[in-house]
């Protein structure tokens, strides 16, 4: 029997992540010193992630797969989502936001209810 979720990694990624942080690199490299301060990379990755659709891979193979054809189909729009969202987040860059922290406990809780509601 396969496990659902592992204590070391998730089973599952999101191809677009290490696209989109590497668009927002690129493009706050572009932007001056004294704004880039103000930043939050993360909410930047977050927006755009948010406006493009998601691309999972579980294997190897798949991940490759998805990464291709991320960057063939999807190069624009990664760009366009991550200057949108350096504007979102310029137009209120002292705005404070607490970032997520989830602890082992949680996911644990997380998993236990996602196997429990499957009937695992």
């Amino acid at each position: 029997m396969t496990t659902l979720f592992n204590e070391q990694f998730s089973p599952f990624r999101n191809v677009l992540e290490p696209l989109v942080t590497n668009e927002v690199i690129r493009q706050m490299q572009n932007q001056p010193l004294k704004l880039v301060r103000y930043l939050d990379p993360n909410q930047v990755i977050a927006y755009a992630l948010n406006r493009l659709p998601a691309l999972y891979a579980t294997s190897v193979e798949g991940w490759n797969w998805q990464q291709q054809r991320a960057k063939d189909q999807l190069a624009g729009q990664i760009c366009l989502a991550v200057r949108q969202g350096l504007a979102a987040v310029q137009r209120d860059p002292l705005k404070l936001s607490t970032p997520l922290m989830f602890s082992e406990d949680e996911n644990s809780e997380l998993r236990t209810a996602t196997l429990a509601s499957i009937g695992h």
